[in-house]
């Protein structure tokens, strides 16, 4: 299925619409930055410093690069009382059901998008079940409509969820599932609770990933194991599409994990790096861009070289190049996996 396909059959495309108009809400028409009553500067999300190269501008966002630790992250950033009341707005009715969070569950509960995403949840229980005993204990955060919950209890595993998007712990609920709509700090979780943790999507949307990193330090068990999966800007697509790739968002994104990054502020908060690897490929927009197309549109082949074109022409050969991206550290999300020292 191409990138234009796969975004009308689940949704997509309508979300990303519906985010571009929430976004213009939030723009000065005459600077087409975001308004300045709306923003913050901020230091490094990592290291706290305050010195920057600035990278570009994207959806009236600036991306800067961090000089200290190399980071990749947006500042200024939209104030954090304003993005929360985005995703915990409680009122009733169309309005709510109509924002770009809330259509976003529609796209998850999609029988399109859970044909990928089912296995790849599996693969994640696969890799993390060899850090955990069997049948722990494992808190979603950020679980929107429960789907890893649905695979690791398929696999024996107990697990409780905690998701600010009210349709989606709605649905979540409707599954039989043990959701909270809270954050980490107001679930007032007992220290050393669980066998892991896990944050699919989650730390990149955080102006404080450091805290809630620390957080769930104290919730795991000595031994226990963070699994967090991110947005890789060291992939292939990033590094290839720049800011035309769908990674950089300004407003739901704020921090841009790479290889050097993601292990470093693991470490900071007290974590061992386990495991870590790439998923996913993004392989048609790279594709594309290359032969000076939409990177994001029907999948286009004619102009390849003919070598390459047969290699992806060919399912087998095609997962041949995709797994050979992943095995470089490519793919489009960094996976790992971080574990609570004994003692």
């Amino acid at each position: 299925m191409t990138n234009s396909s796969f975004d009308e059959k689940t949704g997509r495309q309508a979300v990303w619409a519906k985010m571009d108009q929430e976004l213009s809400m939030l723009l000065d028409p005459i600077t087409g930055k975001v308004k300045e009553s709306l923003v913050s500067n901020v230091c490094c999300p990592i290291c706290d410093f305050d010195k920057y190269k600035y990278l570009f501008t994207k959806g009236g966002f600036d991306f800067v690069r961090c000089n200290h630790c190399d980071v990749i992250y947006v500042n200024p950033q939209l104030q954090e009382d304003i993005t929360l009341e985005y995703y915990r707005r409680q009122q009733q009715g169309e309005e709510t059901e109509r924002t770009s969070s809330a259509m976003w569950v529609d796209v998850l509960i999609n029988s399109n998008n859970q044909a990928w995403q089912v296995p790849y949840f599996e693969e994640a229980v696969n890799i993390l079940s060899t850090y955990i005993p069997s049948k722990g204990l494992i808190l979603d955060l950020g679980c929107s409509i429960g789907l890893f919950m649905e695979v690791a209890q398929r696999r024996s595993f107990e697990c409780k969820g905690l998701e600010l998007e009210p349709k989606a712990v709605r649905y979540a609920q409707s599954k039989g599932l043990d959701v909270s709509q809270q954050t980490l700090e107001e679930a007032s979780f007992p220290d050393e609770s669980f066998d892991a943790a896990t944050m699919f999507g989650v730390l990149e949307h955080l102006q404080r990933p450091k805290t809630i990193l620390e957080q769930v330090w104290k919730c795991l068990k000595p031994g226990g194991a963070l699994m967090a999966i991110v947005p890789n800007v060291t992939s292939l697509a990033a590094m290839t599409l720049h800011e035309q790739s769908r990674m950089f968002n300004g407003r739901n994104h704020l921090t841009y994990f790479s290889w050097k990054t993601l292990p470093v502020i693991l470490q900071n908060a007290g974590y061992a790096i386990a495991h870590i690897d790439t998923c996913l490929t993004g392989l048609d927009s790279v594709l594309n861009y290359w032969q000076f197309s939409d990177p994001q549109g029907r999948l286009i082949l004619e102009y390849l070289p003919p070598k390459l074109r047969a290699l992806v022409e060919v399912p087998d050969n095609r997962l041949e190049v995709e797994n050979m991206i992943r095995e470089f550290g490519l793919g489009l999300r960094l996976r790992v996996v971080a574990v609570k020292p004994n003692g």
